[in-house]
């Protein structure tokens, strides 16, 4: 089954939730006999009684990111009719806080530092990480700990963890704790971003599809020298393409990586050297940009027919044909290149089940079981309904046993894109079980078909899971690579470019040695040991 992806607008920033809740022991059992069975039924009833009373109202604070072009739909999140549902449903009352655009990393840290905790913070765009993560946060006693009240207050997230081992090794820490609920993919995403083509100059050159590092460099050539394009492919302003492509080919990234679980560090493996060599036989072509390393003109460059491949989103296709002088122009995603043919680069662009974007509960929250029981329900079925397609027969209809938007959403009043009109209709942020398929209806079908081509053409063996370091791990680990990755982000661009020669490659080696890489590498194997073993 194809596979789609997310809305590329949402960027990637850290979201916490914070809940706590002293557990309570049970009573052993009583011995039942004729007598206490009575009082036993009466009690049970009164507690089902007690437990179908209305709640009392009660009211949270809480800081959620708001970009401004949702502004134009909402004032704030309970402008949502996700909210309004449930505010009515739980008997709660939410006061959202949004922070102001460009200051939000001040008005953040201003906030922990005067401990003006609101009940509630969701971690994405628009509302930075906490300093030194969740730990940090559970230890300076301003997040609470959750694992005790997804225990009793969150069956269904406790239920999607006990499902999935690598689920639960994503969400809770090294130190053992639960900071944040975060927004869980109901299936991990294709990927997607990779190779893209202009399609059109492919057909018209009669050339096939590349799947080889020495494809690449056939309809390089033959874009250069038979349509006179003045770049061919667009690199990266560091000397790599997005994701690991191209040199994920020679069996490295450029960073740290792992082969059958032990580390490695790729700008020192033979790998890396051979990438490099490729690199700079293009440059010296004049095959990528001579001042690829001033980037960043991707779209003008496409849209004006001077460049002719790059690698890049899905969400790109439709805009930028849009936009191009040449009404013919056709991007179309082809596989991540291997050296051989039949055979898989291990690198991707590569998502998890786990997307981040934690929603914690502070120290401050006077209510945190309602806290964790809003949360939760975005877990359970009629949440998960809630959340991604809203209201049925209001902003969703059953149309073959699938789950299709109705105009109120697609051709909304407010006459905004329906990504922009989701803010108001559905859930988009914080702690939920997300269904990407909703937003299938959004992007052509060429476009969904790159992230079908991208997610089969690789896979991501050799990728690290998400690590975590000690706060001593970590400084040491800090204070190690900040001059090794400074210099060997120097040398690449100098190895591509020319100005260093290829033949200084072992001194390179022996310079990052000197440096004390093993020590890094030695840090990064003890938390993906440490990771393994949850």
């Amino acid at each position: 089954m194809r596979k789609h992806m997310k809305f590329f607008s949402l960027l990637l920033v850290l979201i916490f939730v914070f809940t706590a809740c002293s557990g309570k022991k049970t009573a052993p059992p009583a011995k039942t006999d004729p007598a206490t069975s009575t009082s036993k039924d009466n009690a049970s009833n009164n507690k089902n009684e007690d437990e179908n009373k209305p709640k009392e109202k009660v009211k949270l604070k809480y800081l959620y990111p708001l970009a401004s072009e949702y502004l134009q739909v909402v004032d704030d999140l309970n402008g949502s009719i996700v909210i309004q549902k449930l505010s009515e449903m739980m008997n709660i009352d939410f006061e959202f806080i949004h922070l102001t655009t460009g200051q939000e990393t001040e008005q953040f840290n201003l906030m922990i530092a005067s401990n003006d905790l609101p009940d509630m913070i969701t971690h994405d765009f628009g509302v930075p990480a906490y300093p030194g993560g969740g730990d940090k946060a559970i230890a300076d006693d301003n997040y609470l700990r959750l694992n005790e009240l997804v225990e009793s207050h969150a069956p269904h997230f406790k239920k999607l963890l006990d499902n999935d081992a690598e689920l639960r090794k994503t969400i809770i820490t090294d130190e053992g704790n639960i900071w944040g609920l975060p927004m869980i993919d109901k299936v991990a995403q294709d990927s997607f971003v990779g190779p893209v083509v202009r399609q059109d100059w492919m057909d018209e050159l009669n050339l096939k599809t590349p799947v080889t590092i020495d494809d690449w460099y056939h309809i390089l050539t033959e874009l250069k020298n038979k349509k006179n394009v003045q770049i061919p492919f667009i690199m990266g302003s560091q000397g790599l393409p997005q994701n690991d492509a191209f040199i994920g080919a020679y069996g490295v990234n450029s960073s740290f990586f792992q082969v059958n679980n032990k580390v490695k560090f790729g700008p020192i493996e033979n790998g890396y050297r051979e990438y490099l060599t490729e690199m700079n036989k293009w440059y010296n072509e004049g095959l990528i940009d001579k001042d690829f390393p001033t980037g960043n003109q991707d779209a003008a460059y496409m849209t004006t027919g001077k460049a002719a491949t790059l690698t890049g989103g899905f969400w790109i296709f439709e805009p930028w044909e849009a936009a191009s002088e040449d009404p013919n122009m056709k991007l179309r995603g082809v596989p991540y290149p291997s050296l051989k043919e039949g055979e898989k680069a291990h690198f991707r662009q590569n998502n998890l089940r786990m997307r981040g974007f934690h929603t914690a509960i502070t120290t401050a929250c006077k209510n945190p079981e309602r806290a964790m029981e809003f949360m939760d329900y975005f877990y359970s079925d009629e949440g998960f309904v809630l959340a991604n397609y809203g209201i049925e027969g209001e902003t969703f209809e059953i149309v073959d046993g699938k789950y299709k938007f109705t105009e109120t959403v697609t051709k909304n009043a407010e006459g905004v894109p329906m990504q922009i009109a989701f803010v108001k209709y559905v859930y988009n942020h914080g702690a939920f079980l997300r269904d990407w398929h909703r937003e299938d209806e959004v992007f052509a079908d060429f476009a969904l078909d790159a992230c079908d081509i991208w997610e089969n053409s690789a896979d991501a063996d050799y990728m690290m899971p998400p690590l975590t370091l000690t706060v001593e791990e970590g400084a040491e680990y800090a204070n190690i690579m900040s001059d090794i990755n400074t210099y060997a982000n120097e040398m690449r661009l100098k190895f591509i470019m020319g100005a260093e020669s290829l033949d200084k490659f072992d001194d390179y080696v022996k310079q990052i040695e000197s440096m004390n890489i093993q020590r890094a590498i030695e840090l990064q194997q003890i938390a993906l040991d440490r990771y393994n073993q949850k």
